[in-house]
């Protein structure tokens, strides 16, 4: 950047001082005394907080206000220096200035009603580290947390307490805090709405109680304008995307050639308008240098576009370079922002018809060449809301419409910092991508700082989250079909399914429940008690052979229940096998979760009550008490057993099948059918011979819970007169809280 040089200046001429002396003194000397680079005050201050000023104060630098933690810069994060060498004013976008900057303090929304209950204390408005603690009315029991905090960033801790009564077909789907609720039945097909009057509101302003037992959507929350996102969200966020990007094609059915691997396409649009600032879109382009570098392993499959947005566009990458991600980032490496000087303006919308103009492209030569459809994945920074014409959610509308029928073709994050129009960042994202999956595509952040904090986090918890239970590999959920008559399982599907193989006979299924424990069917291990060295275990592949992705397991110990027998009955067909060093989890090797653990109780939000009536809930939440009540609750079983009724082989490849829990009336038990059973079966599929032992599971919150361990068929061959029996997990919960120690049960 050129200096501005001050060049006024005055003098006298003295007695004696000939011409030639005055020239030499202002040609030689003066300059060097006059010349001074024009800079922005460092007399600021903010109110309770600090500043982190620029290395340079000149135009177009930024300096950033800094808050304890629990406190948030008003009424703006940040001032850049303008040319008049004066900072930007303290105006944000909701019209509010102020002479001076202050750390002002955050507070929580109030909850405004609670049904059939009462709460304490009564506050208009709660301050960070307050708490309130919540009752039920007799003959009610309450969900979720009884005493929920008041957090920094403005949102509460815990899950929403709500009162419930066992008489409702759906849970009471409670007020989100600061909302008012519009119905007050919850039977099958009733329906909810919500309100958050002048706060806003995320998730589904609507709700149907479905007949699953069910709500329908996502669970809402109102939120004020200064309130921001948890950072730990936004990195769990990008961990999925990453994984993502390694493996599009595990999102997906619909390529147009199966045995070619799908391609991602990865759109970076980026906020460089004057109110950003120099140093903010310095840090958007180093949080896009960390992404790109974090894949650059990915060869051939990923590519890059990058474009930085203000009065006007700049492609710095296009896709259709077909980029390495080592190009990409030197590429990137020579953006200065000098280049968007006069750049007053917000245009975003033009920047997304550019992403829009390349989709479009890319997308049609793919299908010419009859090649899959790569995945397209756009991540929008901003500092403010748009201006000029087309409007940006017109655009990412208009892109949604032309991949809707390419199921998970398309996933756009919209991030948003600093004083920001929540309202707006939700619009650029598809509602029924948040509506049906409850996945969060929007995120809002005080200050740049949150993106390299986001990626540090993301960083630090990589190994930690293996540990985590009920996901299936590191790859958002897709939709999944029907074991026998099922379908061909993909890689990281099922993570805690493993083969307990024996010597000279059929092996089972089982399922990773902990580090040091799998559990299995009874009838599968009852043979081979006190062999323990005669069992092997293998975690971590979908095929029925030897891999180098593999983990033999032996096994220490066997428990099998000690009311099982066999054959007479069927009952408390259960068996836990202890491994005698921990498992190694990652992506490929993962547990499930179980019911009636601490895991489940957030994923259920389940009463506020001792163990055994947290059990009985979830019981009745997951399998109607074993298909006592007319719900329609389904899940999915695995296995490598028989997937065809002319074949008697097992399979090779691991399949999945999805079945329903059955009304219990009908099941039609060949063995007596105990409290500790269950019967379920699917569209003429079915578990079979070799599935035995493995886990019926049921999608929650975006996590597995094993409900069931496949036991036994109605029929001895597979495909006649379909029902599968299952040992119901729920209701043996207590025999292995006594032996598996290793689990968060309260």
């Amino acid at each position: 950047m050129a200096l501005q040089l001050k060049m006024d200046f005055s003098w006298a001429r003295l007695p004696g001082m000939d011409m030639a002396f005055i020239l030499l003194i202002t040609m030689r000397v003066l300059p060097a005394v006059i010349c001074e680079e024009q800079l922005c005050s460092n007399e600021e201050v903010i109110k309770g907080g600090r500043i982190e000023w620029p290395e340079n104060r000149v135009e177009r630098s930024v300096m950033t206000y800094i808050c304890p933690v629990g406190f948030r810069p008003y009424p703006v994060s940040w001032r850049y220096c303008n040319r008049d060498n004066y900072w930007s004013q303290l105006r944000n976008v909701y019209g509010e200035t102020a002479l001076e900057a202050t750390c002002n303090e955050m507070t929580c929304l109030a909850p405004k009603h609670f049904e059939f209950g009462s709460f304490a204390p009564v506050e208009n408005t709660y301050k960070v580290k307050a708490s309130v603690t919540f009752q039920c009315f007799d003959g009610y029991q309450l969900i979720g947390s009884a005493t929920r905090t008041c957090l920094a960033n403005g949102h509460w801790s815990g899950t929403l307490p709500r009162c419930n009564s066992e008489d409702t077909f759906c849970p009471n789907p409670g007020i989100p805090f600061g909302a008012r609720k519009e119905g007050k039945y919850y039977d099958v097909f009733s329906t909810v709405q919500y309100h958050c009057d002048k706060h806003i509101l995320r998730g589904s302003s609507k709700r149907t109680c479905l007949e699953t037992g069910q709500w329908s959507g996502v669970e809402p929350r109102c939120e004020s304008k200064y309130s921001f996102d948890n950072v730990e969200d936004l990195a769990k966020e990008l961990d999925v995307l990453e994984s993502t990007v390694r493996n599009p094609d595990l999102n997906s059915r619909t390529e147009v050639n199966p045995g070619q691997k799908r391609g991602v396409n990865v759109f970076f649009v980026i906020d460089a308008s004057r109110r950003v600032g120099n140093e903010n879109f310095i840090k958007s382009l180093n949080f896009v240098k960390t992404f790109i570098n974090r894949v650059s392993d990915v060869n051939g499959l990923v590519r890059f576009e990058v474009v930085a947005f203000g009065s006007y566009s700049i492609m710095i990458t296009d896709i259709k370079e077909n980029l390495t991600p080592k190009a990409v980032i030197e590429r990137i490496k020579r953006v200065d922002y000098r280049e968007y000087y006069n750049n007053t303006g917000r245009r975003t919308g033009i920047a997304l018809e550019l992403v829009h103009s390349s989709i479009n492209e890319t997308v049609k030569l793919q299908i010419e060449n009859g090649q899959p459809v790569p995945k397209q994945v756009i991540i929008i920074i901003t500092g403010g809301l748009y201006n000029g014409k087309p409007a940006p959610f017109i655009v990412t509308k208009k892109i949604s419409d032309q991949l809707s029928h390419l199921p998970n073709c398309l996933d756009i994050y919209a991030i948003g910092i600093g004083e920001i129009h929540k309202q707006y960042l939700e619009s650029l994202v598809p509602v029924k991508r948040t509506i049906t999956e409850g996945q969060q595509y929007a995120f809002y952040l005080p200050s740049y700082h949150y993106l390299k904090e986001a990626q540090e986090k993301q960083k630090k918890n990589y190994d930690l989250q293996f540990a985590a239970c009920g996901i299936r590999g590191k790859v958002r959920q897709r939709p999944i079909q029907r074991i026998f008559g099922g379908i061909k399982s993909k890689e990281y599907d099922w993570p805690w399914q493993v083969i307990i193989g024996f010597p000279g006979r059929d092996f089972c299924g089982g399922s990773i429940i902990s580090k040091r424990w799998i559990l299995s069917a009874a009838h599968c291990i009852n043979d081979t008690v006190g062999m323990t060295s005669n069992i092997t275990i293998w975690a971590g592949s979908i095929r029925r052979e030897r891999q180098n992705i593999w983990q033999e397991l032996t096994v220490e110990e066997v428990i099998i229940h000690e009311n099982f027998s066999r054959p007479s009955e069927m009952n408390n067909d259960i068996a836990l096998l202890k491994v005698k060093d921990p498992i190694i989890f990652s992506a490929h090797v993962r547990p499930v979760c179980l019911p009636c653990t601490k895991k489940s109780a957030q994923l259920l939000f389940s009463i506020v009550d001792n163990w055994d009536e947290v059990c009985h809930y979830e019981d009745d939440v997951l399998t109607s008490h074993g298909g006592r009540n007319q719900k329609v609750l389904s899940g999915y079983v695995s296995g490598w057993g028989i997937v065809n009724r002319r074949s008697s082989i097992l399979s090779l490849d691991l399949h999945h099948a999805q079945v329903y829990i059955q009304y219990r009336m009908t099941c039609d038990s060949p063995y007596p059918l105990t409290e500790t059973m269950f019967c379920a079966k699917g569209d003429e599929t079915d578990s079979c011979r070799g599935d035995s032992g493995g886990p019926l599971v049921m999608q929650r919150n975006h996590r597995w819970i094993q409900v069931g361990i496949i036991s036994f068929g109605r029929k001895a061959v597979c495909g006649e007169n379909v029902m599968g029996f299952y040992s119901s997990v729920p209701k043996l919960m207590s025999w292995i809280k006594e032996r598996v120690t290793d689990l968060e049960y309260e």
